[in-house]
């Protein structure tokens, strides 16, 4: 049993330590060449790669598979961001979000259809599950390109 007043002993390691340490005042340390700080002009490249492509970027890659898919037919989300952002899972998966909203965006303006079970959703900002994209029926491409209306 221990007495709670008394300081633990020391072991030998703890005391092999102590013994090498030198005693006394701490020796001076050499002063470092100092450098001077690089100026804060541009963010790094990794900050820009986290942020993450841009929406026009996601927008005209939606736009890009629809067309090449051809009418009638549709495009995973994922595609979208794999198409973006390569096969590796830890790159395109957190894009899946962006893809969303822009493709939600997309959707109000009239540019594409979200699907879900093969028809256009409801209400485009509450809708749940697995989805699809498609280019609106009934729309040619020299009707998405014009803003006469």
């Amino acid at each position: 049993m221990t007495n709670p007043k008394k300081p633990p002993r020391k072991t030998a390691i703890a005391r092999a330590a102590a013994a090498k340490a030198p005693k006394g005042k701490k020796p001076a340390e050499k002063p470092e060449a100092k450098t001077p700080a690089p100026p804060k002009a541009a963010p790094p490249a990794t900050a820009a790669a986290r942020k993450g492509p841009s929406e026009d970027l996601i927008a005209e890659t939606i736009l890009r598979l629809l067309e090449a898919r051809g009418p009638g037919k549709t495009v995973c989300p994922s595609e979208v961001a794999r198409d973006i952002g390569g096969s590796q899972p830890e790159v395109w998966s957190p894009m899946m979000q962006p893809v969303r909203r822009i493709a939600v965006r997309m959707t109000k303006a009239g540019q594409i259809a979200i699907l879900r079970k093969g028809k256009p959703v409801e209400d485009v900002d509450d809708f749940r599950g697995i989805y699809r994209l498609a280019l609106p029926s009934g729309v040619s491409d020299e009707d998405m390109e014009t803003d006469d209306v």
